[in-house]
């Protein structure tokens, strides 16, 4: 049985023949079903991506942001990566980099010697702005 998520087989006919440029009654003739029938099919269909698409908006927005800071690079410049991909995703980092220079030298000792991260370190950027290392 194949999977169209939550549309039915008739909704992903539609919209794939819409997406093709034919008219709702071209559909219907197709189908052998009235303009009025495609006319729902294809409105229940389009509210069904749309909610689908704002449910993975907000799943996403819920997710956080994971990313390594790699082994060579210099301890305060692992700030500027860090805040590079808040800004990509969105995010309003809560502490400023001497804050984050702090946490990770707390966190991660281990992976850095002097100001040389020579061990990965991995770091979660949450939605709130938090990291977590």
């Amino acid at each position: 049985m194949e999977d169209y998520g939550f549309l039915t087989k008739r909704q992903m006919e539609v919209l794939g023949f819409r997406a093709q440029g034919y008219s709702q009654g071209e559909i219907a003739k197709l189908l052998g079903t009235s303009r009025e029938n495609i006319t729902i099919i294809d409105k229940r269909a389009r509210e069904k991506v749309k909610k689908a698409r704002t449910t993975i908006k907000i799943f996403e927005s819920l997710e956080p942001v994971e990313i390594t800071i790699p082994i060579s690079i210099n301890l305060f410049s692992a700030p500027q990566v860090i805040f590079h991909a808040a800004d990509r995703h969105e995010i309003r980092v809560r502490y400023n980099s001497t804050t984050v220079i702090g946490i990770l030298r707390r966190k991660a000792g281990n992976c850095i010697v002097g100001n040389s991260v020579v061990e990965p370190i991995k770091i979660k950027i949450l939605r709130s702005g938090h990291i977590v290392v």
